[in-house]
């Protein structure tokens, strides 16, 4: 193992620093912001002590148990959709913006409102990114163009002018562009290393390589993915690691820079939770797909076939309209209606607009399996003024008079004796 490492050490010789950094070896200047392509310490061996063996192997087997809950689930590619929107909205909370599921959700249909423009734009590009950066992933390594081309559509641009697009031009994007080459060579090289270990040190290296003036971590997140897809790992396409890291921000930020040791531990734990989090998902998602299928068949009578029609889409897309049930149905927009309606009363749809028109539906137990705690959620709208009925005035009644109380008779005095009158 030792061997190993110093043989792949000899191809990281040198990682992009910040200029202040001194560390005693030969200086060489590159790229237009004068970074400076310092001799860096080659990479420590790992030591795999009892903690980090053991957490290798719950990964491996969590990852195994994604992979068959996935191949066994009705709704995989639907599910893998879902997976990627909530690594999007989780990466890009990281990041201190505000994004919610329920907006992303509302843009994928086309039925994003003003109000949600803003909460909506930066997971939208990210998921945007995600799809083409884990497209290429498994056609071609991670090389200056793709990683260049994955940042301009994080930040929206079309013409490929970024700044990692920039750099193509002068020496340090060309620098760069044989370090990622060193990196692909790194992550492909089969040798005792396990190959989320490679991973994990493939990611800190991959951050550290990224200019210091890009912040953004969004970058590195959507390339680790990208790794695993180009590995072949088991259950890749169903894993999701930025609600881990979002719920363990800190830990995170400290690690990623910080020595291997830690870092690795808390990437591998990180790995083992994620699986496991993916495949108890899955089986939360087959359980309702169930409950709700045995109420639909058991519910809607002679409008069972629309029913199911309408529920096999609420999967891939969890909001819906009248219009779109219409549209699904075939029928009338009265039909459509009160099917969309007898899915209220079971709990299926909810309605998240309050308004009288234009409403929209969403498949809420579905959505909160993936976003139970949506933090940074807008408020949602207030319902507009409705009209009210106008209070009927009450009969002038005639005033019942109370009946006068009889006069009370007063007492009869009584009179003296007889003998009282003798004397």
């Amino acid at each position: 193992m030792r061997r190993r490492i110093d043989a792949v050490s000899d191809r990281w010789s040198f990682l992009v620093l910040p200029a202040s950094v001194d560390l005693g070896r030969r200086h060489v200047w590159a790229g237009r912001n004068s970074a400076k392509l310092m001799a860096f310490p080659p990479v420590p061996d790992p030591p795999v002590t009892a903690d980090l063996s053991a957490l290798l192997d719950k990964a491996n087997l969590a990852l195994c148990r994604l992979d068959g809950a996935l191949g066994a689930h009705a709704e995989a590619p639907a599910f893998v959709t879902m997976q990627l929107r909530r690594e999007a909205v989780m990466s890009c909370r990281i990041e201190n913006e505000s994004s919610t599921l329920a907006a992303v959700l509302d843009a994928a249909v086309g039925q994003d409102d003003d109000e949600f423009s803003a909460v909506a734009g930066a997971p939208v590009r990210c998921c945007q990114a995600l799809e083409r950066g884990l497209a290429e992933a498994s056609q071609e390594p991670l090389n200056l163009d793709s990683v260049a081309a994955i940042q301009a559509a994080l930040t929206g641009d079309s013409q490929g002018t970024g700044d990692l697009a920039g750099r193509t031009l002068d020496e340090g994007g060309a620098e760069l562009g044989t370090r990622l080459a060193d990196l692909d060579e790194f992550l492909t090289a089969r040798g005792e290393l396990p190959e989320i270990v490679r991973i994990g040190m493939a990611q800190a290296q991959f951050r550290r390589l990224l200019p210091a003036d890009l912040g953004d971590g969004r970058l590195e997140r959507i390339a680790v993915l990208a790794m695993f897809r180009r590995l072949g790992v088991p259950g890749a396409s169903a894993l999701a690691l930025s609600p881990y890291f979002q719920s363990h921000r800190r830990g995170y930020q400290t690690h990623l820079r910080g020595p291997w040791a830690p870092w690795l531990v808390f990437f591998v734990k990180a790995v083992a939770e994620s699986a496991t989090q993916a495949a108890e998902m899955i089986r939360r998602c087959a359980i309702l797909a169930r409950e709700h299928r045995e109420a639909i068949c058991a519910g809607l009578g002679h409008a069972v076939g629309r029913g199911l029609q309408v529920f096999g889409r609420l999967t891939a897309e969890p909001v819906a309209t009248v219009s779109g049930v219409r549209a699904i149905t075939g029928t009338s927009y009265v039909a459509a209606n009160q099917l969309v309606a007898r899915f209220v009363e079971m709990g299926i749809l909810e309605e998240i607009t309050g308004y009288r028109r234009n409403r929209r539906f969403q498949y809420g137990p579905y959505v909160r399996i993936f976003d139970p705690d949506p933090t940074e959620a807008p408020e949602p709208p207030k319902p507009g003024p409705t009209s009210k009925l106008p209070r009927r005035r009450a009969r002038a009644m005639p005033r019942r008079r109370s009946p006068e109380r009889p006069t009370p008779t007063p007492k009869r005095r009584r009179s003296p004796p007889f003998s009282d009158h003798l004397l």
